[in-house]
């Protein structure tokens, strides 16, 4: 029997809603430079709409993962982003992430073990899952329309799913799914633009 394969999740513009937040904050009262360095500004942010649904979908198919960053300069957004998981999907053993959750600044340390990154930016190694030998691969969350929560996302990885039952490959199957589909899984590294803040 196949295993279920592994899908691992960016946080910030995947299952949280961050830079619509962040963008509209007026930094002149604030003591830190950026808004990501604000304490405490990662604890009350709100979940991407559907994204919620979207992982109870998926956990009947998919081992699911966190791999997310947290600003360097920041200590409190560590912790904040592990209170905000327990807020919405619990902190016991029926969390879908219950002891699965990776904060680096380098996700690439991570594709070696094979799977699927849900990412909205190449940096931080997300690109680097487009990995044949490990056989990975970086979806681009929201790089095509279709591919968000309240679209056709879920849809699309539980049919990357049952492609990977038959075929065992998980990134051919989400490479053919996506063809036959007409979905652009990723865009291109050298042009992604920043908030302006970055």
């Amino acid at each position: 029997m196949v295993m279920k394969p592994k899908l691992f999740l960016d946080m910030d513009n995947v299952l949280v809603d961050t830079l619509s937040i962040l963008n509209v904050i007026d930094m002149r009262s604030e003591k830190v430079k950026k808004p990501d360095q604000i304490p405490g500004v990662f604890r009350d942010l709100p979940p991407m709409i559907g994204a919620i649904e979207a992982v109870k979908s998926l956990s009947e198919n998919y081992e699911l993962h966190i791999l997310s960053t947290a600003p360097w300069q920041n200590a409190s957004a560590w912790q904040d982003k592990l209170l905000w998981l327990a807020q919405y999907f619990g902190d016991d053993k029926q969390s879908p992430f219950y002891k699965r959750v990776t904060l680096t600044h380098d996700k690439s340390l991570a594709h070696g073990v094979g799977g699927i990154l849900i990412d909205d930016r190449p940096y931080h190694g997300a690109s680097q899952w487009n990995d044949e030998m490990t056989d990975s691969l970086w979806i681009q969350y929201g790089y095509d329309a279709h591919l968000v929560w309240s679209a056709q996302l879920v849809n699309y990885l539980n049919a990357v799913a049952k492609a990977y039952k038959v075929s065992g490959t998980l990134r051919l199957s989400a490479e053919a799914v996506a063809k036959q589909a007409g979905y652009q899984l990723f865009g291109q590294n050298d042009n992604f633009e920043k908030a302006h803040w970055e």
